[in-house]
């Protein structure tokens, strides 16, 4: 039985009573994630990751009104319709959302028709209240799911998607999104570019929890297993990433989507003294939702958590705070792998080179996907905003405010300082796919990562 299919027991490593002294867990007091019941505890998949698995795509005949806008957003923006025909719906009853799967195409379609509503005019035009008609019901989607009031991760990759033919396999290619807000064919890529990256992260979900499994019980040769899993899933994390080139010009990025997909915290609010967007009937005080932004993804922190890599102080309390835009059972996943044995000291203690090489070999990987995001982001935010006429390419900076290289550097360095040995940081493994990967071609967001105001923080990727 391979170990992609087998769900560790006790009976796995005969005599295992006793846990290795340097690890400090006692199998029977520890939670263990348990692969069979990942998908109901923490709606995690193995073959869609974070991603919902073939989500709906339409609303019943009642709440049409919101569809027949949702799915001719692009129009009504070129147009500059869109507020009137917001501003015509009727207040729906949001409790005739019957199933959670409604729930969530509803969150979608206001999101979207949110961001348009206040972007239209651009950012010299951006209203200061949300109407009540589509404020009312949004906010109480957001309470119904635990999921905040804004464009993000969740609404604009995971819950997002369908393939164009079922009969063929999954590719960017394939890939279509639900409804699209103004990039038309480049917006489109760019947002199944970051649903690839999220699918591709499945199988490392479920060996994280094989990993942790195999350290309660001792076993070394399925811990080193589980790690190469690992590797090869974030392998083809980078694979699916460096995909973004192909489908998403740089300049239709930064100059036709980006705008459309900042928050209320943009540059644009605060210069018309804003504190934010009024959502009409719910509040009279303004919330200032960041864009939508990759970060906001699970991928990179469950990867994370269980690889034991720890970031500056500095740049936790972001990647703290971009977790509360995340699904509720997402956030519980990483607690459990927090809670749950951890691999890194227990590789450290028993100093066997085969677990090191495999320990570090996904190291490297999640090193090689942060320098290429890296990369892309100099490619399609940094750049363009040199040569933007509108100044906005001063002082960069990302979603959560903060200059966003310098955040994405900081957690590519404590990538670096996580490995183990002082000649790791290369494997003959990861050497030869990282000399596959000789182009950046890809903006993330497993998300799309947008970066308020000025810029957007790019996506899969959407992923530090």
């Amino acid at each position: 039985m391979s170990l992609a299919s087998k769900t560790f027991s006790p009976q796995d490593n005969g005599d295992c009573k006793t846990l290795h002294n340097g690890n400090g867990v006692d199998p029977s007091q520890t939670p263990l994630m348990d692969r069979e019941t990942l998908q109901e505890q923490f709606e995690v998949s193995e073959e869609f990751g974070f991603a919902a698995k073939y989500p709906l795509v339409t609303l019943p005949e009642y709440f049409q009104p919101w569809t027949d806008i949702a799915v001719n957003l692009q129009q009504l923006i070129e147009q500059k319709k869109i507020r009137e025909a917001v501003d015509k719906l009727p207040l729906l009853d949001h409790n005739r959302l019957a199933t959670k799967a409604e729930w969530c195409v509803a969150h979608m379609f206001l999101a979207y028709i949110a961001q348009g509503y206040v972007w239209q005019d651009g950012e010299e035009g951006i209203t200061k209240v949300l109407p009540k008609n589509i404020a009312i019901p949004f906010h109480a989607c957001s309470e119904k799911l635990k999921i905040p009031a804004n464009f993000n991760q969740f609404n604009s990759v995971l819950v997002n998607w369908k393939l164009k033919d079922h009969n063929q396999g999954f590719t960017v290619e394939n890939m279509d999104t639900i409804i699209t807000l103004i990039g038309g064919d480049d917006e489109v890529w760019f947002f199944m570019t970051a649903f690839m990256v999220e699918k591709a992260c499945g199988p490392a979900l479920y060996a994280i929890a094989d990993a942790q499994q195999a350290v309660s019980y001792q076993d070394d040769s399925k811990l080193e297993s589980a790690l190469r899993v690992i590797e090869e899933a974030v392998h083809e994390m980078v694979v699916q990433l460096n995909r973004m080139g192909d489908g998403n010009n740089p300049s239709t990025f930064y100059n036709v989507l980006r705008p459309f997909i900042a928050g209320w915290n943009a540059p644009a609010f605060k210069e018309k003294g804003l504190d934010g967007l009024i959502y009409e009937g719910v509040s009279d005080k303004p919330v200032s939702y960041p864009g939508g932004t990759a970060a906001e993804s699970a991928t990179l922190p469950a990867l994370d958590a269980a690889l034991g890599i720890s970031h500056r102080s500095e740049d936790e309390i972001l990647c703290e705070d971009f977790k509360k835009y995340m699904p509720p059972k997402h956030r519980e996943f990483l607690i459990a792998i927090t809670k749950g044995p951890s691999i890194r000291k227990y590789v450290l203690s028993k100093e066997n080179p085969d677990l090191t090489a495999a320990y570090n070999g996904c190291l490297e990987v999640v090193k090689l996907f942060r320098n290429t995001h890296l990369q892309v982001v100099t490619r399609y935010i940094v750049l363009p905003s040199r040569q933007s006429t509108s100044g906005q390419g001063k002082g960069l900076v990302g979603t959560g405010g903060t200059g966003f290289m310098q955040f994405l550097k900081g957690l590519r360095d404590s990538t670096l300082q996580a490995f183990i040995g002082k000649d790791s940081h290369h494997t003959p493994a990861t050497d030869g796919f990282k000399n596959k990967i000789t182009s950046f071609r890809f903006l993330t967001i497993a998300g799309v990562i947008s970066v308020t105001g000025a810029i957007c923080l790019a996506l899969f990727r959407k992923y530090h």
